[in-house]
């Protein structure tokens, strides 16, 4: 491998790529924003429910609004949720390990 691969794609990269930048074979400072950069869809915006107009939002959620195809107004409310296909996870990494991968840095 030469230099961090433009996108990590299994954990065998992350690996491979935290131990060369230990030892200073690559550039441990790009590193390490390409592994906070899994963290990027560590949460989503998830339909929760329909809601009336005076709803007032919790501090994790939002409304919007929309008119359905019959002109009504509808008031949708979002939360904000762990997404289960985040990246990290797809690679088989916890928060914790990764946060310790980054911390090692």
């Amino acid at each position: 491998m030469r230099g961090i691969p433009s996108v990590l794609n299994t954990r065998v990269d992350v690996e491979t790529c935290h131990a060369l930048a230990l030892t200073g074979e690559i550039d441990s400072a790009e590193l390490k924003k390409k592994l906070q950069d899994l963290f990027s869809d560590e949460k989503i915006w998830s339909f929760k429910s329909e809601v009336a107009s005076t709803y007032i939002p919790l501090s994790n959620e939002k409304v919007i609004t929309e008119i359905d195809t019959a002109g009504q107004t509808k008031y949708i409310c979002f939360e904000f949720v762990d997404n289960p296909n985040a990246r990290f996870l797809q690679m088989g990494f916890t928060k914790a390990e990764l946060e310790n991968l980054i911390n090692q840095l």
